[in-house]
């Protein structure tokens, strides 16, 4: 029986003292180091704005065929005629359309890439303060003292 209550004796002796060493160690500060994650700028060249030069037309028909090419001859320009079928302007002025159709359609991929980047500003620099303000409240946690588990708090005699 004897034995038996030194056990306890000793073993309620180690835990109080393996509890107090706990409780006096100093509790380390846990750093958190973040950076903010800058987006780079999108940098485009400018676009040149297309002038569009007169063209000047008119259409050669037999009737008018000699009539033409002489106002060609006195305006001192070489005689040389480009000629389209009805089907051939035709295609031409859908072609045209066709390229209309690209820029309207490039306009729209370069406004959607404008908001998108815009909206992804706008969430890092969100992210960013979210960061920061956690950063804060863990310096100021950090910074305060924990009460620790000491034998001075448990003593009935002070």
């Amino acid at each position: 029986m004897a034995k038996h209550s030194i056990v306890n004796v000793l073993g309620c002796g180690l835990v109080i003292l393996l509890l107090s060493n706990c409780s006096s160690a100093p509790i380390k500060e846990v750093k958190i180091t973040t950076r903010s994650i800058d987006k780079p700028n999108l940098i485009l060249p400018k676009v040149d704005k297309v002038e569009m030069r007169d063209i000047q037309w008119f259409a050669i028909t037999p009737t008018n065929i000699k009539e033409q090419f002489e106002k060609i001859k006195k305006s001192g320009r070489p005689l040389v005629v480009f000629a389209l079928t009805d089907e051939g302007y035709e295609k031409l002025s859908l072609n045209f359309g066709d390229i209309r159709a690209l820029v309207q359609q490039q306009k729209t991929i370069i406004a959607a890439y404008d908001e998108y980047y815009k909206a992804a500003e706008s969430s890092i620099d969100k992210a960013n303060k979210q960061v920061d303000q956690v950063n804060k409240e863990i310096k100021e946690l950090n910074s305060k003292k924990p009460e620790g588990f000491t034998l001075k708090r448990l003593n009935p005699f002070k």
